[in-house]
């Protein structure tokens, strides 16, 4: 399984992107794919913000009806775990949205990401963008 952070969504989608070209050709391969629902709102919020509405919502389109995405949702556990790794580690300003998704890798057991995001393997992780 590959998690798929937000800033790799973003260049994916994003033609205008300087990583739009890698992102595309990276994915290709790519299977077993794992996102968060944060990991959603944080993309259309970006995509929305830098695109136009209609690009962020063929993302919203196509993350939700694809059979090779799986979307977890983040619970109450996970969350916990996210905050208690937020407390001890004051080496980065890690956001709460990567925390989450740490904590969703490791219940996942899934080493690799696909990010643009050196936090991931600030956290332990390996970037395969």
């Amino acid at each position: 399984m590959i998690f798929v952070d937000t800033s790799f969504w973003v260049a994916y989608y994003n033609s205008r992107d300087p990583r739009h070209r890698e992102a595309v050709e990276l994915i290709h391969d790519a299977a077993g794919l794992v996102t968060t629902n944060h990991i959603r709102g944080e993309t259309w919020t970006l995509l929305r913000r830098r695109t136009d509405h209609a690009l962020a919502a063929k993302f919203l389109d196509r993350t939700e009806r694809s059979s090779e995405l799986r979307t977890v949702f983040v619970s109450e556990r996970l969350e916990s775990d996210a905050l208690r790794w937020l407390r001890r580690h004051d080496e980065r300003p890690y956001s709460f949205v990567d925390a989450t998704s740490f904590a969703t890798m490791r219940a996942m057991h899934i080493r690799d990401a696909l990010t643009y995001d050196d936090d991931f393997t600030a956290a332990g992780f390996r970037r395969l963008s």
